[in-house]
């Protein structure tokens, strides 16, 4: 009987601690949740973190801007969670925005793509853009603009192929990924403050194992993202004498080798709505001209990569059946220089 009752206590007591298991949780509302982290450097060598924080001020939702500084980027965001009033969340930031000063330093972007990869707060699914401006000043801008609210900011990345399909994202895993390609090269999209919209979208960096090789603009980013079999639906073009939007789109790669040499074969297959057009413009000269557009743009695209050695489009995995994984690893600088591509368009009305 004694036995008997000291097992119910033995129950009883771990019952007890177990339901104790919750006492560090923090209500949602004693929690600040920034969605967006911009990330820059001080002339002194000081890291600069930069949170932007919805709150709710007159039954609208805006924003805070919030800075910390230190000798590294943990650092920094320790400060800020030491210094809050609240418990501040890492694990909802959605964007992180890094000042082209740091961006154009290879070892600095490297070090930061790493430290974000292996965080355990801030999520690897998180988009990551570089600007130009100062990283204060893109995510302040936010409360200057009439009828946006505090995620205007994130939402910009995620309008739907549709509706902007020359805006697109870059995850930071992805990014961390090209890091240790030797196929494939990555596009950040480069960002700026508006002075009516939040955000403007102004193309993309080029880059090459963390180093910026070049940068394109939105409509030769749009062509990358075709070539990488994304689809360019929605893209509206002027022609001049004509105005289309492409309806649909898909491409065909075909890679072989001849001598050692690395061919590949290419149909760009589009749909088109012609939207308006000149009096007496035919369909015929429509066709002729988007497709001449399109194959010139390309293949300037093409050449200037092939020089920098640097695949975006993401060719050399097409070869991956062809060359050996010893010798894949010297694609950018023996295959692709001398890759030959025939590129062809086919652009039909619906």
């Amino acid at each position: 009987m004694k036995n008997n009752r000291l097992y119910k206590l033995f129950i009883v007591f771990m019952t007890i601690i177990l339901l104790c298991g919750c006492w560090d949780i923090k209500d949602i509302n004693k929690r600040t949740i920034p969605l967006v982290l911009g990330i820059s450097k001080e002339h002194g060598g000081e890291y600069k973190v930069t949170l932007q924080i919805p709150v709710l001020k007159n039954e609208s939702q805006v924003s805070k801007v919030v800075i910390g500084k230190g000798e590294t980027i943990t650092s920094a965001l320790g400060k800020i969670r030491t210094n809050s009033e609240n418990a501040v969340d890492y694990t909802q930031i959605r964007l992180i925005v890094v000042q082209n000063n740091l961006a154009h330093k290879q070892k600095e972007l490297t070090g930061i793509v790493k430290f974000l990869m292996g965080s355990e707060e801030i999520p690897s699914r998180s988009l990551i853009a570089i600007t130009d401006e100062n990283v204060e000043d893109v995510l302040s801008s936010i409360n200057d603009k009439l009828g946006v609210h505090s995620s205007s900011i994130y939402d910009f990345f995620n309008k739907g192929a549709d509706w902007a399909p020359e805006i697109f994202s870059t995850p930071v895993w992805e990014m961390y990924r090209s890091l240790f390609s030797s196929t494939k090269d990555i596009a950040v999209p480069v960002i700026r403050s508006g002075k009516n919209t939040v955000l403007i979208f102004e193309g993309s960096d080029i880059l090459k194992k963390g180093k910026i090789m070049d940068r394109f603009r939105p409509e030769e980013t749009q062509l990358i993202r075709v070539l990488q079999n994304k689809n360019e639906k929605g893209r509206i073009e002027s022609l001049g004498f004509a105005s289309i939007m492409v309806s649909n789109s898909s491409i065909r790669l075909t890679p072989s080798l001849k001598n050692n040499k690395p061919e590949l074969s290419s149909k760009l297959n589009i749909k088109i709505n012609v939207l308006e057009r000149n009096d007496g413009v035919t369909n015929k000269k429509i066709i002729e001209e988007l497709e001449r557009i399109i194959e010139k743009r390309f293949f300037q695209v093409l050449k200037q990569m092939q020089e920098s050695h640097t695949d975006i489009f993401g060719f050399g995995q097409e070869f991956q059946q062809l060359i050996s994984y010893k010798d894949l690893k010297n694609w950018r600088d023996e295959y692709f220089p001398e890759l030959k591509v025939n590129f062809e368009v086919e652009v039909n009305m619906e």
